[in-house]
């Protein structure tokens, strides 16, 4: 073989290493016979939980009815639906308490003290070192509601406190007396976004020779920030006007937070399932406007490329309601010598086994150990048990 002949043949396998570089590194494993390459194993166990507490009383059957929530009823036949979970605690102060304390404790509701004991979120945030920002508590009221995201205890407690926010967001608040004289951004319409988009490329393109990497304009990542925040402060977050104000309004702000922060954990605190004591009607009403509420949260979700695929959702109601409605039409609290007083638990995303054999009572106070088993965080004051029979395991 000449020397020209050897020449040509290594600068030929060097500009193919080159054109492979470029083109991304080594090539790709081919794929199976017959079609592309087989989609991506989803991880074994979440790597966020959004824990939704239905806040208000909600009867089991109400959560498997495809006219009601026929979204949380998809959710729960591609994943699980726990219906005998005992919840006997006297309000829904107390019931949140225990889920996210994992223990039987009381509280009084009327006096909405800290709980004595650590909540989740602190466990979250001690266990993985997280940040405030990534371990969140989103209420529909703010003042004593926010107790239950921080306990007392001294070795927990406020220094592993997670973020709080309730109805009006967690942008909306410090802003307020700003957007008082300044006024709400109008909202902006899909087809404004795209031809934002296109602008912002085209002068991106124009100065991508002297703008820095780091700065992220224009990019996807940046605009979802960016219509997360415009979502939150415009006009439509004072026009709630639906069945469910005050939960539409923790769904916005639960939004915002997961678009921003990404977090590990994020827990919603929902109530307006209570007006079940003045109307059915208005009950079920909320509880199709909240399955709708859950739908967009997941679609949000879906479409984060951190979130995606590795995200679990966990709802639960708080406590349980009466079978029937009264003569007047409305529907009360289960009686209290009810047995059980059992409420449901719908459980969708990674961390499932396939096949379980649900066996031995449960309580409100698993759901704690269980989110803890899920993000492979010790819940060591929590005296409920996980359900390891449902979960994958670790």
């Amino acid at each position: 073989m000449s020397m020209r002949t050897t020449t040509i043949r290594i600068r030929v396998l060097g500009l193919l290493a080159l054109a492979l570089l470029v083109a991304g590194g080594v090539p790709r494993p081919c794929a199976a016979r017959g079609g592309a390459a087989a989609p991506p194993k989803p991880p074994p166990h979440p790597a966020h939980v959004v824990l939704v507490i239905l806040g208000g009383g909600v009867r089991v059957a109400d959560m498997q009815d495809k006219d009601c929530m026929p979204h949380l009823v998809a959710w729960a036949e591609a994943g699980r639906f726990v219906k005998d979970v005992a919840s006997d605690a006297s309000d829904g102060y107390e019931a949140a308490g225990r889920i996210l304390t994992g223990r039987a404790e009381r509280l009084d509701g009327a006096a909405k003290p800290r709980p004595a004991w650590p909540t989740l979120g602190e466990y979250v945030r001690a266990s993985e070192a997280v940040p405030a920002s990534g371990c969140w508590l989103v209420a529909f009221e703010g003042g004593d509601r926010l107790h239950l995201a921080h306990s007392t205890h001294a070795r927990y407690g406020a220094v592993v406190a997670p973020a709080t926010t309730y109805g009006q967001g967690p942008f909306a608040q410090p802003m307020e007396s700003f957007l008082e004289r300044m006024g709400r951004p109008l909202p902006l319409q899909p087809a404004a976004w795209e031809q934002l988009r296109g602008l912002r490329r085209i002068s991106r393109q124009a100065a991508s020779i002297w703008l820095p990497d780091s700065v992220d304009a224009g990019r996807p990542r940046a605009e979802q920030v960016e219509q997360a925040l415009l979502r939150e402060l415009d006009r439509k977050a004072l026009l709630n006007r639906g069945p469910n104000p005050r939960d539409e309004e923790v769904f916005r702000a639960a939004r915002t937070v997961l678009a921003v922060h990404r977090p590990v954990l994020t827990v919603l605190l929902l109530g307006e399932a209570e007006q079940a004591q003045a109307s059915y009607e208005s009950y079920r009403a909320i509880l199709a406007a909240n399955d709708a509420g859950l739908e967009r949260l997941r679609q949000d979700v879906e479409a984060d490329s951190v979130l995606a695929g590795r995200t679990t959702f966990v709802v639960v109601a708080d406590r349980p309601r009466a079978e029937k409605p009264d003569a007047a039409g409305r529907l009360g609290e289960a009686p209290a010598s009810k047995a059980g007083r059992p409420v449901g638990v719908v459980i969708y995303g990674p961390g499932l086994q396939r096949r379980p054999r649900l066996k031995g009572p449960r309580a409100l106070e698993d759901l704690c150990p269980s989110i803890g088993h899920l993000l492979g965080v010790e819940t060591p004051q929590a005296t409920g048990r996980a359900w390891l029979d449902l979960l994958e395991p670790r």
